[in-house]
């Protein structure tokens, strides 16, 4: 490893003649930046390895045996799959450095920390939201392979099941749902999804019968620290609603979670036989506080929620969900309004593992296949809508966009042990 020792450097030119000193401090100045960067042939051998695995919005740092870098994945499935191929990449291209500061972003704004260090091929990995030390080593570099204004066009399928009725089984549709995405600037994502009818069995007044809007909504994430978070939503949301949403909350610890959400919307008529537009006097308003929590040992995320739903019915919600990897199955339990329901919930790997993105413009299968299936078997349950939510993403499951710190760390330190594929 080549490195300048100032002092002795000082104490030489010291020694020397005027003119020498000049040429001496002019090559200092010249080849210091160069010379102080080509450890184990970084940064331009790393930044062209991770560009090559697809991940974008890049900035690195080295000081001393340590890489400090942020990166954002748009090809790996998941929250862990990236950061584990951006370490174990770093780790080849600079086998003289042992520590391993990442900073993971979405949408360009910072989602958590990870601190990996190497030692006898061994890695330890840790996961939590201190991001600000890494900020800091990062602010003077260069953002490269920058993610903004590229469209990400995802084909979602869509299977709709209700057997409410008494003289067939089941009302059924299948539907795609192909989401423009794109992000304009950081912590930004615009998305507008149309859904088209495939096949069916509905009534003659069921709108899934049409073309419709899913989503199309602008998206904004004011907030993403050590301590708190902040979004908001604006536009169509699926199903059938149109408005404003916003979320708030604290990082209570590395796997608790406290937030508020909560919006104004309207009844939206988003299909063609009933025209585009606002249904007049629908404003409906929402809140609910939520505590969410992820025990490491069982790999459960406990979830739960109370307060007014879409309706105006207030009660809870209670969901357990159990993680296994990339997988993620649940149960639900709703009471409210003097009224109960329950049903399960899971998120499925759908797409591939990588599909790396390296156009202006990628074609894309989601991540993940997720559907939640009510039971509402007691008739004022479904007539009054109770237990009552909507989505402000597409793909708005417990498995995409998990940014929870040990689960995040148990994978990443899997996978770079082998002991996860």
């Amino acid at each position: 490893m080549l490195r300048f020792r100032y002092m002795d450097l000082i104490k030489e030119v010291k020694q020397m003649s005027t003119y020498a000193r000049i040429i001496v401090l002019a090559l200092v100045c010249i080849l210091s930046p160069s010379l102080m960067w080509s450890q184990g042939g970084a940064p331009q051998g790393i930044l062209q390895a991770w560009t090559d695995e697809g991940f974008e919005d890049i900035r690195l740092a080295i000081h001393g045996d340590t890489l400090f870098a942020q990166i954002e994945d748009h090809s790996y499935r998941g929250t862990f799959r990236g950061p584990a191929t951006a370490l174990r990449t770093a780790a080849e291209q600079l086998p003289e450095l042992s520590h391993f500061e990442l900073l993971l972003t979405e949408y360009q704004m910072p989602q958590m920390a990870v601190h990996a260090a190497l030692a006898d091929s061994v890695w330890t990995v840790r996961a939590d939201y201190d991001m600000a030390a890494i900020e800091r080593q990062l602010k003077r570099q260069r953002r490269e392979a920058k993610s903004d204004w590229k469209v990400d066009i995802t084909v979602f399928p869509m299977l709709s099941l209700v057997n409410n009725k008494l003289d067939h089984l089941f009302d059924w549709a299948v539907r795609l749902a192909p989401a423009v995405a794109v992000t304009p600037w950081k912590g930004g994502r615009i998305t507008l999804q149309p859904i088209f009818p495939i096949a069916h069995r509905l009534g003659a007044t069921d709108t899934k019968r049409c073309v419709q809007i899913g989503v199309a909504d602008l998206r904004q994430q004011l907030l993403s620290s050590r301590l708190c978070f902040a979004e908001a939503a604006a536009g169509f949301f699926y199903p059938d609603r149109v408005g404003l949403q916003a979320k708030a909350g604290l990082h209570a610890g590395r796997n608790l979670d406290l937030y508020i959400d909560g919006g104004v919307t309207y009844k939206a008529n988003n299909s063609p036989s009933h025209g585009f537009g606002v249904v007049r006097n629908s404003r409906l308003i929402n809140a609910m506080a939520h505590a969410d929590y992820y025990e490491a040992y069982t790999k459960l995320q406990i979830e739960l929620q109370g307060g007014r739903f879409l309706y105006g019915d207030y009660g809870g919600r209670l969901d357990v969900t159990r993680h296994f990897g990339e997988y993620a199955i649940g149960l639900y339990g709703i009471l409210t309004g003097g009224e109960h329901n329950a049903g399960f919930h899971f998120a499925i790997p759908f797409g591939g593992k990588r599909q790396k993105r390296t156009k202006a413009v990628r074609l894309r299968l989601p991540e993940y296949y997720a559907m939640e299936y009510s039971m509402q078997s007691f008739f004022k349950y479904w007539e009054e809508n109770m237990g009552q939510s909507f989505a402000t993403l597409p793909d708005q499951n417990r498995a995409a966009h998990y940014w929870e710190p040990r689960f995040v760390e148990e994978y990443i330190q899997r996978i770079l042990n082998g002991n996860f594929k």
